[in-house]
């Protein structure tokens, strides 16, 4: 009987001699008091706060799963259900009408784009007073109007009546009244002392007279 106690080395399982401080075998250093059964965890204890917590913490941890194990029941149970609709549904196919020539809309004709009329070219507008060309400067007598007329050059244009237009700078000074008949013609009428502008405009082109009033 050997008074030298045997140690087993706590890696490999080999008994080796006490008085050696390593394993001969695998180098492990040896460890006193290597039966020393440790003291139990604050959380393997059910007397500590560690421990209620850890029971509480497993209690929900139960729950969860049990909650995780139950909605993936459900979903299976969804998708066979699901699964089995889809193929006991027969699809249709549907019916297209048949065409008829007599179901066809009407033919709407384009409607035709008028083209504007081109606006007249005139040359010039000159003022007459009777047979003598109207003076760019004239004056009127009191209870004495004046009617003047105008002279369109070329004359193959046709001017309609609303395209001659009559104005004057002051009709407080003299006043004008066109001949409803024959828009060419314009009356003059004195009103105040003054003077004031009197000009006639047919597509563009223009003539005017500077008319005096003494008054």
């Amino acid at each position: 009987m050997s008074f030298i106690p045997r140690v087993t080395c706590r890696r490999c399982g080999r008994q080796f001699s006490g008085i050696r401080g390593r394993c001969p075998y695998c180098g492990t250093r040896r460890v006193r008091q290597s039966d020393r059964v440790p003291n139990p965890t604050p959380g393997e204890d059910a007397s500590t706060p560690s421990g209620q917590r850890a029971a509480v913490n497993a209690r929900w941890q139960l729950i969860f799963g049990a909650i995780l194990l139950v909605a993936v029941i459900l979903a299976v149970v969804v998708l066979v259900s699901l699964s089995l609709n889809g193929t006991g549904t027969t699809k249709t196919t549907p019916t297209l009408p048949v065409y008829s020539p007599t179901d066809a809309p009407p033919t709407v004709p384009p409607t035709a784009t008028v083209a504007p009329t081109p606006t007249p070219t005139v040359e010039s507008v000159t003022l007459y007073y009777g047979d003598e060309v109207m003076a760019d400067d004239i004056t009127l007598m009191a209870g004495t109007p004046l009617t003047a007329s105008i002279y369109i050059s070329p004359l193959t244009v046709q001017v309609p009546n609303e395209a001659i237009i009559w104005s004057t700078s002051d009709p407080n000074i003299v006043s004008i009244e066109v001949n409803q008949d024959n828009p060419k013609l314009c009356t003059m009428t004195p009103v105040s002392a003054g003077y004031c502008e009197v000009s006639v405009t047919v597509f563009g082109a223009t003539d005017k007279v500077i008319v005096r009033f003494a008054g």
